[in-house]
């Protein structure tokens, strides 16, 4: 019987060449690992994305607030709810009810403003309406609306 002459494959050669990691080069990877793992964790924390979903949507609140006054040619405020009568001779209202802060337009209607409100006071200023809210979490938010058309 006649001998196959042996194929050579590429990978009896690779091993045939690979000389394998030493001690030194082992400690030198350790070291450059060690060395950079903190720095890695600082900016792994740094880039740790925020939940600011409440405070998004307090100042959306205060722009549906800022914009019926805005659309409104009086107000008056009476037992923590604000009432504004608007060029169309109907009266909006904004109010707490439960943990939510509405608006009905005549005394109907429902319409969310905020959810998760644990305090709502309107406060009348020489030149506007003071407008505290006390979230669920606890945060306060305060905001002045000035009067632009003589309210």
């Amino acid at each position: 019987m006649q001998k196959k002459p042996k194929k050579k494959s590429v990978y009896s050669q690779y091993l045939k060449n690979e000389r394998g990691f030493n001690f030194i080069s082992l400690l030198t990877m350790l070291t450059v690992i060690f060395l950079t793992l903190p720095f890695l964790v600082y900016a792994l924390q740094a880039v740790k994305p925020t939940n600011n979903y409440e405070e998004l949507a307090v100042y959306e609140f205060f722009r549906f607030v800022r914009d019926d006054i805005l659309e409104s040619h009086h107000y008056y405020i009476q037992d923590h709810t604000l009432y504004l009568l608007q060029a169309n001779e109907q009266t909006a209202s904004i109010s707490k009810y439960d943990s939510l802060v509405r608006r009905q337009i005549d005394g109907r209607g429902h319409e969310i403003y905020l959810r998760g409100v644990q305090f709502l006071r309107f406060q009348e200023e020489p030149f506007g309406i003071k407008l505290i809210i006390t979230t669920e979490e606890g945060i306060t938010y305060e905001r002045l609306f000035p009067f632009y058309n003589g309210v």
